[in-house]
């Protein structure tokens, strides 16, 4: 089991997944129509979280969207931000298994003291 937190918009999202390490289902599509639709790519999106602090190569984003490597906390909040994604498509994209589900996911909102992007 892995919680996993992030924040969007002030927001702090608690996730309890019950996946392991290649297992966590996504809906990647949603990920390389959102890149279209800005007229982007992953090379961009490697790019761009780079420059951001996070050094992320185009083949590593390539293995989180295929399922084999997980995304981290850190990699859904940028990404969302680089993307413009609201809180639904988040939880659409990353966590599709468990809005299939209708699992309960606890959300708080909390002022962040931390690095906006």
């Amino acid at each position: 089991m892995i919680l996993t937190f992030f924040s969007q918009n002030d927001i702090i999202f608690s996730v309890l997944l019950d996946t392991e390490k290649g297992e966590s289902k996504m809906e990647s599509n949603l990920i390389h129509s959102k890149l279209k639709m800005k007229g982007k790519n992953v090379e961009w999106l490697a790019n761009e979280m780079t420059a951001y602090g996070q050094p992320i190569s185009a083949s590593t984003i390539y293995k989180k969207l295929k399922g084999e490597v997980v995304f981290k906390a850190s990699d859904i909040k940028l990404i969302s931000q680089l993307l413009d994604l609201n809180n639904e498509e988040i939880m659409t994209i990353f966590f599709s298994e468990l809005v299939s589900k209708k699992t309960h996911i606890s959300v708080e909102r909390i002022v962040m003291n931390e690095k906006k992007y």
